[in-house]
């Protein structure tokens, strides 16, 4: 219960924050590369989630703007736009974040799931992506899967800041 709670400085686990970014990068790539983006939740925007909830002394802007860039620059959209949508979304996990710390991994996973359908609209009112009528249910259950994907990120990424902070 308390290692929800440890104050974590950024120098502590920043390279695995780092290296936490570039893995999602990669595999947010790989499922556009397969098609399976339309159900695949944004790993990227997940983590951003995650290290923002953990680090209090940071707010994370910077990290969602290029993060937001760096997808925007792989979805071939218009420049600057997911990093709106990310810096957007960064902020209002700011707000709420120590009430976000508070939940336990199955709560989170539902405001995480919550997020993830604000993303989508946003998505899909700024991109109006060209869907087919067997895609349409896919796009809007992907919150769904980040609701699935939420709590194995979370507990994964808790075990490894414990090692590395305990050493």
């Amino acid at each position: 219960m308390t290692d929800r709670f440890m104050d974590l400085d950024f120098s502590q686990a920043r390279w695995l924050v780092i290296t936490s970014y570039l893995l999602a990068l990669v595999i947010d790539t790989m499922m556009i590369m397969q098609q399976g983006s339309l159900l695949a939740p944004p790993f990227t925007l997940m983590l951003l989630m995650y290290w923002t909830a953990q680090f209090l002394k940071n707010t994370h802007f910077i990290s969602a703007f290029v993060l937001g860039l760096l997808m925007d620059a792989m979805l071939q959209t218009t420049l600057g736009a997911h990093s709106m949508v990310f810096i957007v979304l960064t902020f209002i996990m700011l707000r709420y974040r120590l009430l976000f710390r508070s939940h336990s991994v199955i709560q989170q996973a539902f405001v995480i799931a919550f997020y993830l359908l604000f993303y989508q609209i946003l998505t899909f009112l700024l991109f109006s992506p060209t869907l087919q009528t067997g895609e349409f249910a896919l796009f809007w259950s992907m919150p769904l899967a980040g609701l699935f994907a939420w709590p194995i990120i979370a507990l994964t990424l808790r075990w490894f800041t414990q090692k590395i902070t305990l050493h």
